[in-house]
């Protein structure tokens, strides 16, 4: 028992090392190219920080444990909304750019509605199919291209000639992908042996200790963020990534199988469908635009209310 707990600690920390790496040289090659800083946020920085859900997504599809995709993907973005948001806003008020509000909000809404139709109404029935799996990766990719296309051309000069070195990026890269690598390993079998100990369903375990590990990345850039004051990078990271983990991860792992999903996701799929509508329809009751350090503990508070009835508590 304290074994696998061990290593799936072990694990964690290098998913979370992994993702920094590769979050750094992505944002080296970023300013080479002179991407924005909006693209860097919702995109390099979204990408970057759903890695581990991704590597993981990878192991677990070949291992044989779909319910760990599903329930990473879910579980990693409500603790995305809830639990990395509460805490970056308790830190500091985060604003709600309005481009988030007209764009970015409501293509997550898409996205969890697509998935929850494709879950429990397409082809398969409680099955994710190839098919399906290909619509959400070109979606992804649209969304990707209209990001990119939107945000381009805003760096300062002071930023684009700032000289990156390509051995320094390439090492970083290099690093990022080892740590990920291993540490999906430890962490996918860690999780596995736990749920076998303890006779806990492997979807209970992956909305909560599995997605929470894999949200690492996401409250170190949303905490960072915040100190500095870059609310738009805060809110970026989570909704891009949160886009991206809905998005990629049921798409890699059926893409390379089909994957099973289980009717018991739809509770939480459902609750994230309420808390991102939540985010994009407040504004309309108070025209604030921020998320003040109240509504950060109520989301907090939230998030642990939401792990308590999972477990039974």
């Amino acid at each position: 028992m304290l074994q696998e707990i061990g290593w799936m600690l072990v694990g964690f920390f290098l998913l979370v090392k992994g993702a920094d790496f590769v979050v750094k040289g992505a944002s080296d090659i970023a300013k080479k190219f002179h991407l924005s800083e909006m693209i860097i946020g919702i995109v390099i920085v979204g990408i970057g920080t759903s890695l581990p859900e991704i590597i993981v997504t990878i192991q677990s599809t070949i291992t044989g444990n779909p319910d760990i995709i599903i329930g990473n993907s879910i579980g990693s973005c409500i603790c995305n909304l809830l639990l990395v948001i509460g805490i970056a806003s308790v830190c500091n008020p985060l604003k709600i750019d309005e481009k988030m509000l007209q764009i970015h909000l409501p293509v997550s809404i898409i996205t969890i509605f697509m998935l929850t139709v494709f879950c429990n109404f397409g082809k398969a029935v409680n099955q994710i199919t190839r098919v399906e799996a290909f619509i959400l990766l070109v979606f992804a990719s649209i969304y990707l291209l209209y990001t990119v296309r939107d945000g381009k051309a805003e760096i300062e000069e002071s930023e684009t000639t700032k000289k990156v070195s390509m051995i320094q990026i390439f090492i970083n890269l290099i690093l990022g992908v080892v740590g990920l690598k291993f540490g999906a390993d430890f962490v996918v079998n860690g999780a596995v042996e736990i749920a076998t100990l303890f006779g806990i369903s492997e979807s209970i375990i992956s909305v909560t200790i599995v997605s929470l590990g894999t949200s690492l990345p996401e409250i170190v850039t949303c905490i960072l963020a915040t100190i500095r004051k870059e609310s738009d990078l805060a809110i970026g990271n989570v909704i891009g990534s949160n886009i991206f983990n809905i998005c990629l991860l049921p798409g890699i792992g059926a893409i390379i199988k089909p994957i099973h999903y289980d009717l018991s996701f739809n509770r939480s799929l459902l609750f994230l469908f309420l808390i991102t509508a939540y985010l994009l329809l407040f504004d309309l009751f108070k025209n604030r635009r921020k998320i003040s350090r109240n509504h950060g503990v109520i989301f907090i508070l939230l998030f642990c209310l939401y792990v308590s009835c999972l477990f039974g508590i």
